[in-house]
């Protein structure tokens, strides 16, 4: 892991390698300091419809620390003396439990017939697509689940949203999807935010039991 960081440096964003990096705090001053960067990813946010704002975080965490904005959400009654910032306080990882194997675990729900659907932001280094995808497969051959599918772009609309593969078997007489792995197009670590349509087009169709679209539709999701 700490090889794999090296080679990717330290200016990369990790959750979002696209992304860039925040180096003013400053509107003027990020847009400068990113050049020519800043007109290409003006363009394509535009195109897509995604505000990239390498620089929201720290404007959230300025925003939230208002003794205004604090009152107004009671929050902070008890005046704590640090400012607040994401995952910070007493959240604290052990290192003993990053290696600890889920597959176990995620069997166990699937042999209750409960489905699991795996996903990943195609733009993520935390979890990258093809761990999870692994992770997918050796549930797939642990439980001798089937491929339902071809692994192979599912839609979003008329666009394609990333790419996905199902797993099941035969209940009842009939198809059943129990294992769902997809990857999310342009998508971060939190897919939800950085690509909504995409996510709900996902979500809604795990959860009426299907897997994701795999044709084109006029209809996006609503």
């Amino acid at each position: 892991m700490e090889h794999k960081t090296e080679e990717m440096g330290n200016d990369i964003v990790r959750y979002d390698i696209l992304l860039p990096k925040c180096v003013s705090s400053s509107a003027a001053g990020q847009l400068k300091a990113l050049g020519n960067l800043a007109t290409v990813h003006e363009k394509f946010d535009k195109k897509v419809g995604k505000v990239a704002d390498p620089c929201l975080k720290e404007w959230i965490n300025l925003y939230l620390n208002k003794p205004e904005v604090q009152k107004a959400l009671h929050a902070n009654t008890t005046n704590l003396p640090y400012s607040w910032e994401v995952c910070s306080g007493p959240l604290q990882y052990k290192m003993e439990d990053v290696a600890t194997d889920i597959i176990p675990l995620l069997s166990n729900i699937l042999k209750q017939h409960i489905p699991i659907l795996l996903f990943s932001g195609d733009q993520d280094s935390i979890l990258p697509l093809t761990q999870t995808r692994k992770i997918a497969k050796l549930l797939a051959q642990d439980l001798k689940l089937v491929a339902l599918d071809k692994y192979g772009p599912w839609y979003d609309g008329l666009q394609i949203g990333g790419w996905s593969q199902s797993y099941g078997g035969v209940r009842e007489g009939k198809n059943v999807t129990y294992l769902t792995f997809a990857t999310v197009r342009g998508a971060a670590h939190e897919v939800p935010y950085t690509s909504p349509s995409q996510a709900l087009t996902l979500f809604r169709a795990f959860l009426r039991g299907y897997p994701p679209p795999r044709k084109s539709s006029a209809i996006a999701a609503m």
